[in-house]
């Protein structure tokens, strides 16, 4: 037995000496097609895991037996593959090339990482330039798992909701952080972007709230006298190169603080070196409402009135269209241009564009001038500096478009645009017997009253980066955001018999921000035999500090005039400052073995200013796993057809401070001016402070599958994710008895899962056709797990009327049920909470009315998701996308208004209205005049707080279909100019299918919201687009 063991042993060890003397050194170079080294190039041994990577100065090493390949592959080059033979030395030249394959390299925060390698969730998406964006949010909606986008108004500039993998918070901000190369962008959220358009003050009744136990938004302050900014919209979607977003906590905690909900990296483009390319585009659009609300006529609007004033008088006469006389076809046109380029040691990219959009709403409109430079060079063989900066301009001269829009809707139709007597705008409501007292004139508010917003953003970095050695690298960053903002709010001259009407008067406020940001960096690249480790250590603070000027001014000597200086009278309306800061320490580990096994570890310690000291600091751990299931030997034998499969799994925890201007752990002083303490106005404490507020805490887990299979026909990416926040911020009520309603507290507790799927494929793949379809799927579901003392609460403070219950999800719907017209007597009907009907409003009922409420949904999709197409047939390109959205809700608060005929105002109906009950036995869902739920003056039917307005907004809308004609080459390289030309024609929002009503079922009121989406309120619906455009490159 000993000697067979013998005998097996030398066998062993004479194979084993025989293949280590058939492997020979093999010793290289790798080059781009300029001469410049490659570093980090990956140099394997086909059917092993055997690899290796270039050094800084594209050289590399490694033993191979002759029959064996060498593959040379890096991302945004062609893999090169080399049967060694006899050589000693293999030298490569690389060749860029322009397919995008799932091994590309990717941003993920202070450092890229080849997409194969990934154990944590991100997702990629590279912009065509074959569209043209208003802002660098409408770029991802469709395109990526678990980000939910939806186009909030038809406004130019305006805010839109997006979130990452559902609501992240209930009292703070839910969008993700951006960070735009290396730079965290100031203020996301709707406090930060929100600009006031009273012109100095605001309407009186807008201070009395609203009527009892009915339900509007008619009188809402934040709503109806604000416009909320888009802040990507001065970011010029023409200079991004790709963006990342960062989903699950191993990807999110290297932001710590900022990562609880998202992460979206903006990476701009770079030059390439050894040639210059100069790039030139236009884009002309033509836009115009995706609908049109069918409303009563003159007539009609005569006779409805009449029948319910019988002792009033509403005129025949006139039919004005109110909504055709404000809006128009908007034709925009928007050039850009950029040069890149650079030599052995240096790249560069400079770009120039400028955009000039219409609304459709006349007379408005917002233009935006942007300029780009980065710079890249290399100082001497171990130092690297550049530099990238931004100057943008934003010009928005549209944010009342959706008052001039709401107005026309509500106008009597009945009166003129103009006074035939005089030619002058005809104003206020006679010969009407009621009206509103802020009877504008939707016409006139579009031309006399001058309401706008300049931005001027600059956002800026440089970096010096030391290799002391090729696998190790120091950098040091510094970046700013200087955010500058100025609102100039006109209101036009009025007739002096008008009362109640803003005008003569202005207001101006500047908001002055700027944000710095130092980040110090130890990067490690290190492959030893089977083992590579890529490693990250930091440190990174942040100061931010802002101020805030407002001025009115009224009583004008002409309208002429628009300063506030100008006036008779000033006041100063608002000025503040406040500065924070963030200081943190962070490091990311990742780790493999044999390309197969793989490990990340993250460690981020955040200390925050906006925290007394005994909860400033808090640490956010995250740890990965990953498994190459393809790179083992069962898979290859039993699966061949499966080319890349990937098992990955994190947990990891992430944290929030509240939003920029929070600092909840501080009482908060507001100016009593309504009292006088010795004839003087004097600071009373609107909300006591809480000294013991901590960091809301998020945990995630995430398991996550990444398949590729068919030679690269079919690429598959699924994830699961749990995520649980504790400790969160709620403005939780106070008893009475402390003299306050409420405070701020870590009381609250929710969770959020869901899945997301994407699949990509390839379904013909020949020489003259190809066609790629990718879909994306998400689900996400939240649930409260613990709120305040009583387990509930009802949230009217800004007439949202959202419900928050533990058990269930965020911001529900809590209603009044409406059970329809009863057919005999044309009454409406209500359903009670023990079963009952009645036709007495339950809303009139002020003791019993929160009992007798429902919780009826949510305003956020159950699962929403996108598919694209796109055709490739010779030189023709054909890129369509739909995208749909199943399960949410939104109240239709424009069809509740526009039933709305009891009130003072007399407002313009919808034409359903001539669809009311008139004789016993018809069936309809318009109840009779004067019915048993209009008490006084008001309508209970027309309440906000009933499901009569609350409707499925589900669809499936056709976003985007594009058609792109490529020049070929044959022909460009006749010219001896061009390098690539481009002719393309996208038409957006073509059409969709929905049960909702309304005009458009993406829209909401709120802005960026999520808590407060799902609301319709006379907002501007999006637009049907049709762009034409060329672009080239010499």
């Amino acid at each position: 037995m000993k000697t067979k063991s013998l005998i097996l042993f030398f066998a062993l060890l004479l194979q084993t000496i025989s293949a280590m003397a058939q492997e020979q050194h093999i010793t290289g170079r790798v080059i781009d097609e300029s001469g410049a080294p490659l570093h980090m190039v990956t140099v394997s041994i086909k059917g092993t895991n055997k690899a290796t990577h270039t050094a800084e100065d594209g050289t590399y090493a490694i033993d191979v037996t002759p029959n064996q390949q060498l593959v040379f592959s890096m991302i945004g080059f062609d893999r090169q593959s080399f049967t060694v033979g006899k050589k000693q030395t293999i030298n490569v030249t690389m060749r860029e090339t322009t397919e995008t394959k799932m091994q590309d390299l990717v941003v993920v925060g202070y450092s890229r990482q080849e997409r194969r390698d990934l154990t944590g969730s991100v997702s990629s998406v590279t912009p065509k330039d074959n569209v043209s964006f208003q802002s660098v949010d409408q770029m991802l909606q469709g395109r990526v798992p678990g980000l939910y986008m939806t186009n909030s108004s038809g406004a130019l500039g305006s805010a839109n909701v997006l979130t990452i993998r559902g609501v992240s918070s209930i009292m703070g901000d839910n969008n993700p952080l951006y960070v735009i190369d290396g730079v965290p962008m100031f203020g996301t959220d709707r406090d930060a972007n929100s600009v006031g358009t009273t012109g100095g003050s605001i309407p009186g009744i807008a201070m009395g709230g609203m009527q009892t136990g009915g339900g509007s938004l008619q009188y809402n302050i934040d709503l109806n006298n604000s416009f909320e900014k888009n802040p990507l919209a001065n970011i010029n979607p023409d200079d991004i190169e790709s963006i990342e977003i960062l989903k699950d906590a191993f990807a999110t905690a290297i932001y710590g603080s900022r990562g609880a909900a998202g992460v979206i990296l903006i990476t701009t483009k770079k030059g390439s070196k050894g040639r210059t390319k100069v790039n030139v585009g236009y884009t002309l659009g033509i836009d115009n409402p995706i609908g049109k609300l069918d409303l009563l006529n003159g007539d009609q609007y005569s006779q409805i009135y009449s029948t319910y004033y019988p002792k009033g008088k509403y005129p025949m006469g006139y039919n004005t269209d109110w909504i055709d006389a404000v809006t128009r076809t908007a034709v925009s046109h928007g050039v850009n241009a950029s040069i890149s380029g650079g030599a052995k040691e240096t790249d560069y990219f400079l770009s120039v564009s400028y955009d000039n959009n219409q609304s459709y709403i006349i007379n408005n409109d917002m233009q935006r001038l942007s300029t780009r430079f980065n710079l890249n060079t290399k100082l001497a063989k171990q130092w690297d500096a550049g530099v990238s900066v931004s100057i943008n301009r934003l010009n928005n001269n549209a944010i009342a478009a959706g008052s001039i829009y709401a107005a026309a809707i509500k106008k009597a139709p009945n009166l003129p645009i103009y006074d035939e007597a005089t030619g002058d705008y005809y104003y206020g409501y006679a010969l009407n017997s009621k009206g509103s007292s802020e009877a504008y004139n939707p016409v006139a508010m579009a031309y006399i009253n001058d309401e706008s917003v300049e931005d001027t953003r600059i956002i800026g970095n440089g970096y010096l980066e030391y290799r002391p050695l090729n696998w190790l690298s120091l950098r040091s960053e510094v970046g700013t955001d200087i955010y500058n903002s100025f609102s100039n709010i006109r209101k036009g001259e009025l007739p002096e018999y008008l009362t109640g009407v803003i005008g003569n008067q202005a207001q101006e406020s500047t908001r002055n921000s700027y944000k710095v940001v130092v980040n110090n960096l130890l990067t490690i690249n290190k492959t030893f035999n089977n083992h590579f480790l890529q490693g990250i250590f930091g440190q990174s603070y942040e100061y931010t500090k802002e101020r805030i000027n407002s001025v009115a001014g009224s009583n004008f000597f002409s309208p002429d005039l628009s300063g506030v200086g100008a006036a008779q009278t000033k006041r100063v309306t608002g000025a503040y400052m406040q500065q924070y800061a963030l200081f943190s320490a962070f490091a990311r580990l990742n780790y493999q073995y044999q390309h197969t096994y793989m490990l990340g570890l993250t460690y981020r310690l955040d200390g925050s200013s906006r925290f007394n000291r005994n909860h400033r600091y808090l640490s956010t751990p995250s740890v990965s796993l990953g498994w190459r299931l393809s790179n083992e030997k069962f898979i290859k034998e039993n699966l061949p057809f499966i080319k890349e499969m990937k098992l990955r799994g994190s947990i990891g925890m992430s944290s929030k401070d509240g939003n920029n201007s929070y600092y909840g752990a501080q009482a908060v002083y507001t100016l009593n001016q309504l009292t006088q303490y010795g004839g003087k106005s004097y600071l009373q404490m609107s909300q006591p402070g809480n000294e013991n507020l901590k960091w809301e805490k998020t945990i995630t887990y995430d398991a996550g599958l990444d398949l590729e299979m068919f030679d690269d026909r079919i690429k598959i990416t699924l994830d699961y994710y749990y995520k649980k926040t504790t400790n969160m911020l709620f403005s939780s009520d106070l008893p009475y008895y402390t003299g306050y309603t409420k405070e701020n507290q870590n009381i609250a507790d929710m969770s959020n899962q869901g899945i997301d799927f994407q699949i990509v494929s390839k379904n013909i793949y020949t020489k003259d056709f190809q066609w790629q379809t990718i879909l994306n799927l998400s689900k996400a579901t939240n649930k409260i797990l613990k709120l305040n003392f009583e387990g509930n609460q009802l949230d009217q403070a800004n007439s949202s009327f959202k419900y928050y219950e533990e058990g269930k999800p965020v911001a529900q719907w809590y209603l009044h049920k409406w059970y329809g017209v009863d057919p005999n007597t044309g009454d409406p009907l209500w359903e009670y909470k023990d079963g009952s009907v009645s036709t007495t409003p339950p809303g009139a009922d002020y003791e019993n009315s929160q009992s007798n409420k429902f919780v009826c949904g949510v305003a956020l999709p159950d699962f929403y998701g996108s598919m694209t197409n796109t055709l490739f047939y010779k030189n023709l390109e054909l890129d369509f996308m739909f995208n749909f959205s199943v399960g949410s809700k939104m109240i239709n608060s424009t069809k509740a208004n526009l039933l709305n005929y009891t009130g003072e105002d007399a407002y313009n109906l919808t034409a359903d209205i001539m669809n009311m009950w008139q004789v016993p036995g018809q069936k309809t869902d318009i109840p009779r005049l004067n019915n048993a739920s209009v008490i006084g003056n008001y309508d209970y039917t027309t309440a906000i707080t009933t499901t009569r307005f609350l409707e499925n907004n589900s669809y499936l809308r056709l976003k985007s279909v594009t058609l792109t004609y490529h020049v070929p080459h044959s022909i460009l390289k006749a010219t001896k100019f061009f390098n690539q030309l481009k002719i393309y024609a996208t038409v957006t929002n073509l059409f969709t299918i929905t049960n909702y009503s309304g005009l458009d079922p993406e829209v909401s009121a709120f802005g960026s919201s999520a808590l407060a989406a799902g609301y319709d309120n006379m907002t501007m619906p999006q637009s049907r687009s049709m762009q034409f455009g060329v672009r080239a490159s010499f």
